[in-house]
């Protein structure tokens, strides 16, 4: 079992994520964003030692204050390999699947946004990064953005299970999150199996 602490990590509606372990005193951050502050006061405040750094991605937003947040603290940074040359000392994830010492941890490879871009499966949780939002999904069109690609990632999380909780890189949706049974409901870029379609709609990411 793990708990979920979602952080407003300000920027353009950004959202980090905190996790803990049950049973243990240690934290998982997902994404630090703009939030190395607040991440570190709430883990004094709940009695947690942050241990883990888990990158969706490297674009800066995500990225802004994990120097911040590795300052005097012997933290594991991980991020895809492709994504690894962008964040001095991190720890290339090996492949899909487990996190090696992060027990009901496991990392998805989910390019598009990115080539690198990672969702992170812990416990019933699902950290989608920029590949999905609440009501939308990751843009295609910024330097590394592949739609083909995205297409596909996008299909793999459709075979995932439906109960999982989606946790997203942006608060840009109608909540902050939604289960992703729900989410195929009521996102149509998700719904979408088409890739002729799905392409018809990549414009209105940018509008």
């Amino acid at each position: 079992m793990f708990h979920i602490v979602t952080i407003d990590a300000g920027g353009d509606a950004n959202r980090s994520y905190l996790i803990y372990p049950e049973h243990a005193q240690e934290a998982w951050c997902v994404d630090p964003s703009y939030a190395a502050g607040a991440i570190l006061d709430t883990c004094s405040r709940d009695g947690k030692r942050l241990t883990e750094v888990l990158l969706t991605h490297a674009h800066g937003d995500h990225v802004a204050t994990l120097d911040r947040l590795r300052a005097g603290r012997d933290l594991r940074v991980w991020i895809h390999p492709l994504e690894a040359a962008h964040i001095k000392g991190a720890v290339p994830l090996p492949g899909e699947g487990p996190i090696p010492g992060l027990g009901g941890a496991e990392a998805i490879h989910t390019p598009g946004h990115t080539p690198g871009g990672v969702c992170y499966r812990v416990g019933g949780a699902l950290f989608t990064g920029d590949l999905l939002f609440v009501d939308w999904i990751g843009r295609t069109d910024l330097p590394g953005g592949d739609p083909a690609a995205m297409f596909q990632s996008l299909a793999k999380l459709r075979t995932l299970p439906p109960e999982l909780a989606i946790h997203p890189g942006h608060h840009y949706g109608s909540v902050e999150s939604r289960s992703l049974g729900e989410e195929l409901a009521a996102n149509k870029f998700l719904a979408c199996t088409d890739y002729a379609a799905f392409l018809r709609l990549l414009p209105e990411l940018t509008a």
